[in-house]
């Protein structure tokens, strides 16, 4: 497991998190279960030091992520632009 640190909105104020997964993908769809929050802006891999950098709402994903069955592990690839 690896750790990040999450640059995140809940109830209109940015705050960090902290999440533990096997990938950067990983650690998206945890704070997409996590009802509370609103916006992701920023993800970095503690142990790697990359950094990821966003600044979406994602009140649309979670809505098509509570779809599906809540055992199923997300597997995506973020990409570069």
């Amino acid at each position: 497991m690896e750790e990040y640190i999450l640059d995140v909105e809940i109830e209109d104020e940015r705050t960090t998190l902290k999440t533990f997964s096997r990938s950067v993908e990983g650690a998206i769809d945890n704070i997409v279960k996590m009802e509370a929050v609103q916006k992701l802006f920023n993800i970095g891999n503690v142990d790697t030091q990359e950094t990821w950098e966003f600044d979406e709402d994602i009140t649309e994903l979670r809505k098509i992520r509570n779809k599906l069955p809540k055992n199923i592990e997300m597997l995506f690839t973020v990409g570069e632009n």
